[in-house]
């Protein structure tokens, strides 16, 4: 009897674990998933950031320093965490208003 629970313990781990795995792989391909955002460009103590309509969002990956002020539309790879949000700027161009 002893037996018979270790085993299906073990295969009760084994499946949870399994569960938690596919999540998070799942959740690490998605993450690679391109968005596009629009908002202006502002300086904080916190670095460049895109200021959108749903949160303001750290800039990496681009150098939008000449673009404080301005309305733009970045694409790239959205990062949220429990802090804060980041996007990896792969392309951008300015919204004329």
């Amino acid at each position: 009897m002893k037996l018979h629970k270790t085993l299906l313990s073990l295969l009760l781990c084994a499946f949870v674990f399994s569960m938690i795995s596919t999540v998070c792989v799942h959740k690490g391909f998605a993450a690679d998933e391109q968005e596009t955002i629009a908002g202006v460009v502002a300086k904080t103590d916190k670095g460049i950031v895109i200021e959108g309509e749903d949160g303001d969002y750290i800039v990496k990956g681009a150098d939008l320093s000449k673009m404080v002020g301005k309305m733009i539309e970045a694409t790239g790879i959205i990062t949220e965490t429990e802090k804060d949000d980041f996007i990896d700027v792969k392309s951008f161009e300015e919204i004329q208003e």
